[in-house]
């Protein structure tokens, strides 16, 4: 994490606050925070009172700092305007139901790979990354996908570049992609495209333990995703 005197703006500092109380997965004292971005308590405690007056901080009663539900309305708001997200919703809540596995959105926004939507399967094990985390390009299905169907929508991003054109190249050819165990120990990952008149949209993927999926459960979940990705893009076009 960037040091907060290192950077300039009363906004720069707040958003790093932001950052800090996100990576921290917990509520975090004044003393804490501020220890964490460099700056005096006294600093941190007016950057508090504003991003608390917002909604965007809320104070526990222990008197800890926590992520507040302004962040909520205004991540809700942001996806209100990606109409994939609106056409996805049912087909990954079913697909979910029925599989058992956690099935997410994968969407391109300024040269990342974002997690637009997701839906926790049924299983004991479920492993996926949250809505609003990047997905990295060189290691994931979902980026094969894109290295092959739209390279320019991840321009400008360093980890594309470690992408293998022979699995790419696989990856168009056969209509979706598998990741076993690339970007995260005993996870299975699989990606389908979103194609609208050809254009790429986004992805589909479903995830799960690498222990469930293998063989014909690996087949199944495979169909699964294509299949959501199919109909997604039957409903935007």
């Amino acid at each position: 994490m960037e040091r907060a005197e290192t950077r300039s703006g009363t906004v720069d500092k707040a958003l790093t606050v932001l950052a800090v109380l996100h990576q921290a997965r917990a509520p975090l004292a004044l003393s804490e925070l501020a220890r964490a971005l460099g700056i005096p308590k006294s600093t941190t405690h007016r950057l508090l009172a504003s991003l608390l007056a917002a909604a965007m901080v809320e104070q526990h009663a222990d008197s800890r700092y926590a992520l507040g539900m302004g962040l909520v309305r205004l991540g809700l708001g942001a996806l209100a305007f990606e109409p994939i997200v609106r056409a996805s919703e049912l087909e990954l809540e079913r697909a979910a139901r029925e599989l058992g596995e956690t099935f997410f959105l994968v969407k391109a926004r300024a040269g990342r790979l974002v997690v637009l939507s997701k839906v926790e399967g049924t299983g004991m094990l479920r492993v996926a990354p949250d809505v609003g985390a990047e997905v990295p390009v060189d290691v994931t299905a979902s980026g094969r996908l894109y290295m092959g169907l739209a390279p320019q929508l991840l321009a400008g991003n360093p980890s594309a570049r470690g992408v293998s054109a022979a699995a790419v190249k696989r990856a168009v050819e056969r209509g979706y992609d598998v990741n076993e165990s690339e970007w995260l120990p005993g996870l299975t990952v699989i990606a389908a495209p979103i194609l609208v008149r050809k254009a790429l949209q986004g992805c589909v993927t479903c995830a799960g333990p690498a222990v469930r999926m293998h063989g014909q459960a690996l087949k199944k979940a495979i169909s699964a995703t294509r299949g959501v990705a199919e109909r997604v893009a039957r409903s935007l076009g």
